[in-house]
């Protein structure tokens, strides 16, 4: 079983009202969901990732960003012959981001960006007779859409929880989506 690309990675950096040439960076925590779609239908898979990243507000309620993520935990499901285990390794992305602001404290944020990365899936094989764990590391690109709400801590601090998904294509073989939170810094 071949599982596609997990796709990953919460807008770190949570932007509304800012200005022109702002900065921001940020951390996050993030949740996927794989769910297998294939013939075995095992599930989902639900790994985890820390991501890092800065945006940079480049017209009003427009901003550029960048992200790196890597794996924090891995997730398993059982098989009819043994465990099957998705790790994700490491990734970036590059997006953008329009926003807004409902009030002084609150925003919201949708997000189009296109990520990179690598995972790696353990899986059993049945080799003459006998079941064999093996381990397949695989790259992916994927182009990620998000929505995202943000709440200001403070004119410098500030929190938010963005969902995220990606477009299944023909040859793949699970759905991909992810919820994650970030802490964020006004530079």
């Amino acid at each position: 079983m071949k599982l596609v690309p997990i796709f990953l990675l919460l807008g770190v950096a949570d932007i509304h009202a800012q200005n022109i040439g702002d900065v921001f960076g940020g951390i996050s925590y993030i949740q996927t969901s794989i769910k297998d779609e294939s013939s075995t239908n095992l599930g989902t898979f639900k790994p985890t990732v820390v991501g890092l990243g800065l945006v940079y507000v480049v017209l009003d309620n427009l901003a550029l960003e960048a992200n790196v993520f890597n794996g924090a935990s891995d997730s398993s499901l059982k098989s009819r012959v043994g465990t099957v285990t998705v790790k994700v390794k490491d990734g970036y992305s590059l997006g953008v981001r329009p926003f807004m602001a409902f009030n002084e404290s609150w925003g919201g944020y949708a997000k189009l960006a296109r990520q990179f990365g690598t995972q790696s899936l353990t899986e059993p094989k049945i080799v003459k007779a006998s079941v064999v764990q093996t381990t397949t590391d695989s790259s992916y690109a994927h182009t990620v859409y998000g929505l995202g709400i943000s709440y200001n801590i403070n004119p410098k601090w500030g929190i938010s929880s963005e969902y995220m998904w990606s477009q299944k294509g023909d040859a793949e073989k699970s759905k991909n989506n992810t919820v994650g939170i970030g802490l964020r810094y006004k530079f």
